[in-house]
């Protein structure tokens, strides 16, 4: 299926399911100021030995619904990585600042799944944002968490990266809570992706609208 659409440093602090501001705090610009809205298309990684249709659905809005169980196989025959449903964006890029900004709902019972990365085509991910400890979302193996309490409720999701100087961002309504380097090559090649890459517990659910693409 392919559809059409458009190590670190916690700033602020977090409350359930939002990053607080603090009193009389200045209102913090804009994550896509100076960039550029670009359309991108997807296909959907799924459990080899399931349908599409078994593990995502597409709800009216467009809503993107993706969720996997304890126990499904990874997305190809031999493959040894994790169960994953997500949503693997089409643009390579390198060199140049993209961002990803989206609407997400993380389900009930979402345990160690990765719902959003940034990921090299060559391995390893300056971002990997992850749920743990009952809806608290994290960076890669850091284990500050960079806002608690999002469990079935909507927030507003940006992820930044620079391959130029490694820097990557993350804010989330409107609020930036993360802020780092990662360090590789400018001219390594990067994609998005999102949806739910692993589960510690039965079952892992995440849901996606709003999502748009920009670049510098």
């Amino acid at each position: 299926m392919r559809k059409l659409l458009t190590a670190l440093a916690i700033a602020g602090a977090s409350l359930t399911g939002v990053v607080a501001p603090a009193a009389h705090a200045a209102p913090q610009a804009d994550p896509t100021a100076g960039l550029k809205q670009y359309s991108d298309t997807f296909k959907v990684q799924h459990p080899y030995d399931l349908p599409q249709s078994a593990r995502f659905s597409t709800s009216a809005g467009p809503v993107y619904n993706a969720w996997i169980m304890k126990g499904d196989k990874p997305f190809s025959q031999g493959s040894g990585t994790g169960p994953r449903t997500e949503m693997r964006w089409g643009t390579n890029w390198s060199r140049t600042e993209h961002q990803w900004s989206a609407d997400v709902l993380v389900d009930s019972g979402t345990e160690g799944a990765c719902i959003m990365q940034v990921k090299g085509d060559t391995g390893g991910e300056a971002v990997y944002l992850n749920v743990h400890n009952n809806g608290s979302l994290y960076n890669s193996v850091n284990k500050t968490p960079i806002a608690t309490g999002l469990w079935g409720k909507w927030f507003h999701l940006n992820t930044d990266f620079n391959p130029a100087d490694g820097s990557f961002r993350v804010w989330i309504d409107g609020r930036q809570v993360l802020s780092g380097h990662y360090s590789a090559p400018a001219s390594k090649v990067w994609y998005f992706k999102n949806g739910v890459y692993n589960t510690n517990g039965a079952k892992a659910e995440a849901h996606f609208k709003n999502i748009t693409f920009w670049q510098k």
